[in-house]
């Protein structure tokens, strides 16, 4: 019963609504000339909805764009924050990988002033052999001249692929290889390199006397060094972190915006049609509205 008087209210006050438009007595064109204009916008003849929307389709909107799903259905403040959570989070990541590269840019600076390859094979050659072995490989002047002027490492690494007593388990990388600037300031075998490692009068490193955990006054440098290379990963990882918040953000925003456009399918239905009925006068059509309010 009361589905009946909401269903006779909404008529009557539907057209008393119509104002100045011509009310012709037939409730199916009626309705059709008033509710045309309203935010319903039916088919009243055969039922549809114009303002439908396929979730599918505004999933994958949201999954390219956050949010673009969200303000087709009329979501504006999830559009708003699935937007602005998605320009946040590529300011952010933005401004870390740029931040990280000026970092890294100092730091490989900050090494290639102060960590010298030729400092730790005249160390090699004046000590490393004596105090921690092989004896065999020799340097020449002309093996230093390659090391400082093409960079050329393969005598280091010839000395650091032998049998030592302790330590130098490592070979010093390309110059400019990310694993180089790594390993100059991690481990204990390239200390001698370092220009606050105590040198002789000839600019020659000292003996550490097989000390390999003692730094001497070049510990203070390695630490810097490492802190300013720590800073730099950090940018870095707060990028990636970023990105891959930002891969989640299209996901979630690809499934609210499905969920979100099926309640907007359902928030209002109606109806309105022909119905064929059987009376004492014979076949006859009866003018039929449906209205359903989902919230």
């Amino acid at each position: 019963m009361a589905n009946k008087l909401f269903g006779i209210l909404f008529c009557v006050c539907t057209l008393v609504s119509a104002g100045d438009k011509k009310i012709t007595g037939n409730i199916e064109w009626d309705l059709r000339n008033v509710l045309q204009d309203t935010v319903v916008q039916r088919n009243v003849v055969s039922g549809y909805n114009e303002r439908h929307q396929n979730p599918f389709y505004n999933s994958l909107y949201s999954l390219v764009i956050p949010g673009t799903g969200q303000y087709h259905s009329e979501r504006y403040t999830k559009a708003a924050i699935f937007l602005g959570t998605e320009v946040a989070l590529i300011a952010y990541a933005i401004i870390s990988e740029n931040n990280g590269d000026k970092k890294t840019e100092e730091f490989q600076k900050y090494a290639e002033a102060h960590w010298s390859a030729e400092r730790y094979a005249r160390w090699i050659e004046a000590h490393g052999k004596a105090d921690y072995g092989p004896t065999s490989v020799t340097f020449t002047e002309s093996d230093f001249a390659a090391i400082r002027n093409n960079y050329d490492f393969s005598k280091i690494n010839e000395w650091e692929q032998g049998a030592h007593s302790e330590g130098f388990s490592h070979q010093l990388p390309r110059f400019r290889e990310q694993q180089y600037y790594e390993l100059i300031g991690k481990y204990h075998q390239f200390k001698f390199g370092w220009s606050d490692y105590p040198k002789d009068a000839n600019q020659v490193p000292l003996s550490d006397n097989g000390q390999y955990d003692n730094y001497f006054d070049a510990e203070d440098q390695v630490n810097a060094y490492a802190t300013e290379r720590a800073r730099a990963n950090d940018y870095y990882y707060a990028a990636s972190f970023a990105a891959s918040v930002i891969v989640i953000n299209h996901v979630l925003s690809a499934l609210d915006a499905y969920v979100s456009t099926k309640s907007f399918n359902n928030e209002i239905s109606a109806t309105l049609g022909l119905r064929p009925v059987d009376s004492y006068e014979g076949k006859r059509l009866l003018s039929e509205l449906k209205v359903s309010v989902l919230r």
